[in-house]
């Protein structure tokens, strides 16, 4: 279902705009990813063994992007953040749903979950997925699926890149 309100809600996405706008065309899906190359792109080492500070960076990137952080332990290195997002509807639209008596999608989230270790003596790993969920009026789950587009995990993991470097200046 395509509406003004789910393009509007890109906007405040902006580099993440053009993934989640391809969500809801009406163009053939894209070839899915294998589960390898799904975890390539949700995965990131760093040069440093500080996990405190690269949980921070990430902590911040996802506040940046205007997600809640549901929960956070660093005791295990995770974190798992949502961000919700209303769908508005035109007259038309809604005329047409109730012409077919056909529920309209009211809520977008985003949810996000984390995985911040160790990795070797000198590095630490993060590992990353998204999942889009599309919400009736009821909180019914209408749609539930994975960000499989490379570009987003790319664009988010270069967030993450300059709030290391920011925690690790000091800045």
């Amino acid at each position: 279902m395509k509406s003004r309100g789910v393009a509007l809600w890109c906007v405040p996405i902006l580099s993440f705009a053009p993934v989640l706008a391809g969500c809801f065309s009406d163009a053939p899906p894209p070839p899915q990813p294998s589960q390898m190359e799904m975890r390539s792109f949700q995965t990131r080492e760093y040069d440093t063994n500080d996990t405190k500070l690269v949980i921070k960076a990430v902590l911040n990137t996802l506040q940046d992007m205007g997600f809640i952080v549901n929960t956070a332990d660093p005791n295990i290195g995770l974190l798992t953040a949502s961000k919700w997002t209303n769908v508005e509807h035109t007259k038309k639209e809604i005329k047409e749903a109730k012409k077919k008596e056909s529920a309209l999608s009211k809520s977008i989230v985003l949810d996000c979950t984390a995985n911040i270790s160790e990795f070797g003596k000198k590095q630490s790993r993060v590992r990353v997925n998204f999942q889009q969920r599309v919400l009736d009026a009821n909180g019914a789950t209408m749609q539930a699926s994975p960000i499989t587009d490379a570009k987003f995990y790319q664009t988010f993991f270069s967030q993450v890149d300059k709030g290391i470097f920011l925690q690790q200046e000091g800045v």
